[in-house]
């Protein structure tokens, strides 16, 4: 009789302790982003009253629609930066500027734990214009089915869609 092949059992991710308050601190802090996720996606989710016959009501609806999908761009944005962090820990690479290679000062880790350079570097990068460039994942519609989900929506590079909303918006 053979004896069973043990399954591997996959260890406990390990922290180094020296960036172990880094390492809760994002976790923390991407739970936060991934909760406020779900309540700005509702938000984004829900219909808007296309033809209300109050104009007000329906630029209001248009805001907040609009807040909410801004809010929930940004959101992953810090989100990817968090979770690169992360990454970078377990890979034994935080905390050191991706430009120059220098250690980034303790102090500027705490205040921004995802920081990815040091100070002078990513003001310089800033400048010209090279970093808080979005990173954008797989392209998709926070709705699903529908008609107006995205994967059933046309290329607005179409010229006939182009064409019908010239027409729409220029008939009374």
């Amino acid at each position: 009789m053979k004896t069973p092949t043990p399954t591997p059992v996959s260890s406990p991710v390990r922290v180094p302790d020296r960036w172990s308050w880094h390492y809760q601190r994002l976790q923390s802090f991407r739970d936060h982003l991934l909760e406020n996720r779900d309540v700005q996606m509702a938000e984004a989710a829900e219909p808007l009253e296309p033809h209300s016959m109050d104009l007000a009501d329906s630029a209001t609806d248009e805001f907040d629609h609009d807040l909410a999908l801004g809010i929930l761009s940004q959101e992953q944005d810090a989100l990817y930066e968090v979770n690169a962090a992360i990454r970078r820990i377990l890979d034994g690479k935080y905390g050191n500027c991706e430009e120059t290679g220098k250690p980034i000062p303790a102090a500027r880790l705490r205040a921004v734990p995802w920081t990815r350079y040091l100070r002078e570097v990513e003001e310089r990068l800033e400048q010209e214009g090279l970093v808080n460039q979005t990173h954008l994942g797989a392209v998709s519609s926070i709705q699903t089915s529908g008609p107006r989900a995205l994967s059933a929506m046309e290329d607005p590079e179409d010229e006939d869609l182009l064409t019908r909303e010239v027409a729409a918006t220029e008939s009374p």
